[in-house]
């Protein structure tokens, strides 16, 4: 199945407007997809927020999720310290989730099973035009935008990562 991914940062904190926490994100999303354990048909990370369309190949979505969001979740505070940002450090820590972590980075990681065809059309648009919405006004033309797929199915360009074409479900 594929699923319609959606992954906030605790309190819609704007952390990926830096390229180190950017990249965190994008690189274990490359990993994922390169080591096969999914298939990765859209993607946009948008200053407070992931969104992806992906299909899990040797675990459940679940798993996946918990292994996407423990890893990431490690490497950004280990780059908040490195960075020093005892603002966000402090404000993770307040608005942990439960006693057993120090911090909650994500604030949510939720999957939505595509169900149907014009789900996933939906899905797609609503992924790639999220950077050009006035909520973000991030770009004028949405393949502009640089950490989103919107650029593979618009230009046929190469996106940030490397993402599966989803047109074989359409």
């Amino acid at each position: 199945h594929l699923y319609f991914i959606t992954a906030s940062i605790c309190g819609w904190k704007h952390l990926f407007t830096d390229t180190a926490y950017i990249n965190i994100v994008l690189n274990s999303l490359a990993w994922l997809r390169h080591n096969e354990r999914m298939a990765l048909y859209a993607f946009v990370l948008l200053p407070s927020h992931l969104h992806a369309i992906a299909k899990p190949l040797d675990r459940s979505i679940g798993n996946l999720l918990q292994n996407f969001g423990s890893y990431t979740a490690h490497a950004i505070l280990k780059e908040l310290r490195h960075d020093e940002r005892s603002d966000l450090l402090t404000f993770f820590h307040e608005h942990r989730r439960d006693s057993r972590h120090q911090h909650s980075i994500w604030q949510d990681i939720q999957a939505k099973n595509v169900y149907s065809r014009k789900f996933l059309i939906q899905k797609l648009e609503y992924v790639h035009n999220n950077p050009v919405t006035k909520e973000w006004n991030l770009v004028e033309d949405r393949a502009d935008y640089p950490y989103s797929s919107a650029c593979f199915y618009d230009r046929d360009e190469l996106a940030a990562i490397v993402v599966d074409d989803a047109r074989q479900y359409l």
